[in-house]
């Protein structure tokens, strides 16, 4: 893997977190009700399944990296 697809792989990721559930369940809990008692979808990470894991690397957003080839 290149370091291009790093931070492509990074990016997709991170991008990823703003849509889905448990990142605003999470913000709720901590920032804007302040019960720090967030109810999390799984209460397990065994629980998760490969198609919720998926949702973050196979995302199509992309990111154009070109002050990487002038490196």
């Amino acid at each position: 893997m290149t370091v291009k697809e790093v931070f492509e792989m990074e990016f997709k990721i991170a991008s990823g977190f703003f849509h889905h559930t448990e990142f605003f369940e999470g913000v709720r809990a901590l920032l804007v009700d302040k019960d720090k008692s967030p109810k999390w979808h799984y209460t397990h990470v065994k629980q998760i399944g490969s198609k919720e894991i998926d949702f973050f690397f196979e995302r199509q957003e992309t990111l154009n990296l070109d002050l990487y080839k002038n490196l």
